[in-house]
């Protein structure tokens, strides 16, 4: 014996864990020969999903974002939102008059400005001015105006009041040119409704004079019938 032990027992556990070695090394050689056997099928997987990534990456069209910031309105003059809102409310014309029922409930000039970008009129005149309809293959102006409101995001940050218009679009150039056209379409209505809304103030005061005048005319009227019964 050896250090109490059997000689039997010792060398009947060395001939065990010979037999465990060689156990995994026989299972180690059969997955590698499973393996080497699939070999074909593992190249036919690898290089299905390179082609596939290729296709995808040319089927898939890139999608580019343009970006414009406004600065927020004067809001210590709010007599330009004011005047707005009135040439929303009133006779405006008719293609300002459907921007009424959108923005009329809208209180700070950001909150208008962006009603504005955001509203039927505008987009509809972007629709038409880049002939969308065609562009994204929709039949009816009414989906490729809807189609344009998904792809454009219009929002005001509440702290700074700044506004952004992000356009996105697959063609680069398109993208800027419709962000550039969302500011141009703001100029636009906001210069329509201030002169409509200018055009109305002037033809009231003009009515306030005429009356003021009829009124100080029959008062001369009726003093000179006085002074001479007198």
């Amino acid at each position: 014996s050896a250090n109490g032990r059997p000689v039997e027992g010792i060398e009947r556990d060395a001939h065990e864990r010979d037999n465990e070695e060689k156990a995994g090394q026989q299972r180690m050689v059969a997955r590698m020969r499973c393996m080497w056997g699939q070999r074909q099928a593992v190249l036919r997987l690898t290089a299905s999903g390179l082609v596939l990534s290729a296709l995808v990456a040319f089927v898939i069209p890139r999608r580019y974002q343009s970006s414009a910031h406004l600065m927020p309105p004067d809001q210590s003059n709010s007599s330009t939102g004011m005047a707005m809102l009135a040439a929303a409310g009133g006779n405006a014309g008719a293609g300002l008059g459907s921007l009424a029922g959108g923005i009329l409930g809208l209180k700070s000039s950001g909150a208008l400005f962006v009603g504005i970008l955001q509203s039927r009129t505008v987009q509809g005149d972007i629709v038409s001015r880049f002939q969308l309809q065609e562009v994204y293959g929709q039949r009816y102006a009414e989906d490729a105006r809807n189609e344009l409101g998904e792809k454009s995001d219009v929002f005001e940050d509440r702290k700074s009041g700044i506004i952004t218009i992000q356009v996105t679009d697959t063609d680069s150039r398109r993208a800027s040119a419709i962000t550039q056209a969302y500011t141009e379409e703001l100029n636009r209505v906001v210069n329509s409704m201030s002169t409509s809304s200018a055009h109305r103030e002037r033809e009231f005061l003009e009515e306030r004079l005429k009356a003021v005048q009829m009124d100080l005319e029959a008062a001369e009227k009726e003093f000179s019938q006085f002074s001479s019964k007198n």
